[in-house]
């Protein structure tokens, strides 16, 4: 049997990581919980509602563009696959999550690369524009992935 499972019932039940780490530290709610259902506070309805909202966009957004590959962004339309695609792709997955400021450059890039996609679709020489501006960006971003990949 699965660490996952409940044994009364047979069914399996997933237990996230935040509620095992709770369960370690306050053994009390994990009782209270268990005899009176989870209370959560009106911010934290709120903030789940707004969660679910976001979710349901972007998984829509992903659905809605073409051959269904996610959302757009601005190195494919740029590069098609190519070598800056695949390091500014690799820049983001590697790299920049790590930090608090990585993650909000990543953050903004997936609010304002929809709207630069729809303007490289609508004027086609932006993208020759667009790979000259990128072009020192991919410099920077191999050189900081070769490090983080040698370091680790």
């Amino acid at each position: 049997m699965s660490a996952n499972s409940r044994p009364r019932s047979g069914r399996c039940q997933r237990v996230s990581a935040s509620s095992l780490a709770q369960m370690g530290v306050c053994e009390r709610l994990v009782l209270f919980e268990h005899r009176y259902g989870r209370r959560y506070s009106v911010q934290q309805r709120k903030d789940m509602a707004r969660g679910g909202r976001e979710h349901r966009r972007f998984y829509l957004e992903r659905q809605t563009q073409p051959g269904g590959k996610g959302p757009c962004f601005i190195a494919q339309p740029v590069y098609d696959e190519g070598y800056g695609f695949s390091v500014l792709r690799a820049f983001r997955e590697l790299v920049l999550p790590p930090s608090m400021l990585g993650r909000g450059m990543i953050l903004t890039y997936y609010r304002a690369a929809p709207a630069v996609c729809r303007m490289l679709a609508a004027h086609p020489w932006l993208i020759r524009l667009m790979r000259a501006l990128l072009r020192p960006v991919v410099k920077i971003a191999a050189r900081l992935y070769r490090r983080r990949v040698g370091n680790d």
